[in-house]
């Protein structure tokens, strides 16, 4: 297979479902970006999108939380949480099993999944960038610690990377989705998820509060940004750890390990904004960036 364009995005529902709460300045930048993305994409004519999203709890419970889960079901079920609409997306499925043998041949133990259903944080890009070609989905635990460490993701994401160009011809562009900046939740919820393995389950806990308005560290962001658009990801991974992540840019950052994952498939190739908004009523700074071809 040959990657022919990779993005990483920013995700939430609430930039849907309160649209109209951010300014108009940033609404143009944000639906217009992923706008663009769309386009870029469709012009790619790629056989399939690989999507490194992740889950927020719904789809893998306490019970079982795999790291990293590949979808090589016919199709994907969209839960329709998060004020979206559930839906069925296709799943490219012998690119996934490709995708998935090349994986353990690399050193990749993937879970994978025969009934995969996927949540907001993969209907969302999709669904702004009004693009209907099949799917790949890969989902990464950034939900529930013990999360896989930053170095780790971007290691995957080389590894991935590997695989997916050993694989049989065709062509996909990647998406990573999450972050950037956002604190979910209440406090005492934040620590509730944050306790060891093995405390958690069928203990009292409540579902995460959403908030009017939430805090967004603008100049992490942008840091950030600035890193994966130089390609300078390793001195990223030097510097930060999940609890740095965590005391800097909130519980929901830990998603830009699905930046990171895309970041390590293409090998550091530089990259460009094509928006920020570090909108507080979306609770999430949110940003669309597009690798260099």
């Amino acid at each position: 297979m040959d990657i022919v364009g990779a993005y990483a995005c920013s995700h939430a529902g609430l930039v849907v479902s309160r649209k109209e709460q951010a300014s108009e300045a940033h609404q143009t930048a944000v639906f217009g970006a992923f706008k663009q993305m769309g386009t870029a994409i469709a012009a790619l004519a790629p056989d399939a999108i690989v999507v490194v999203a992740t889950d927020h709890g719904r789809i893998y419970p306490l019970t079982g939380v795999p790291q990293f889960t590949i979808g090589v079901s016919a199709s994907a079920k969209g839960l329709g949480d998060a004020e979206l609409p559930a839906l069925e997306v296709p799943v490219h499925q012998a690119f996934a099993q490709a995708i998935l043998d090349g994986a353990l041949s690399q050193g990749i133990d993937l879970a994978y999944s025969e009934l995969m259903q996927i949540d907001h944080s993969f209907v969302m890009p999709l669904m702004l960038a009004e693009t209907k070609i099949p799917i790949v989905p890969i989902a990464q635990n950034c939900n529930y610690p013990p999360l896989p460490t930053l170095a780790r993701s971007y290691e995957v994401g080389r590894k991935l990377g590997a695989a997916i160009r050993s694989g049989p011809p065709g062509r996909v562009v990647l998406i990573g989705t999450g972050g950037l900046s956002h604190w979910v939740g209440t406090e005492e919820q934040q620590q509730f998820r944050r306790r060891p393995a093995g405390t958690r389950l069928g203990q009292p806990q409540t579902g995460m509060t959403i908030t009017d308005t939430g805090p967004v560290n603008a100049v992490f962001d942008r840091a950030f940004l600035d890193v994966i658009c130089t390609g300078r990801t390793p001195s990223f991974l030097r510097e930060y750890d999940t609890e740095r992540l965590y005391v800097e840019a909130g519980n929901g950052a830990q998603e830009i390990r699905n930046w990171l994952l895309v970041a390590g498939a293409m090998e550091d190739r530089r990259a460009n904004v094509l928006a920020y908004a570090d909108v507080e009523e979306w609770l999430t700074g949110t940003a669309v960036v597009e690798f260099a071809s």
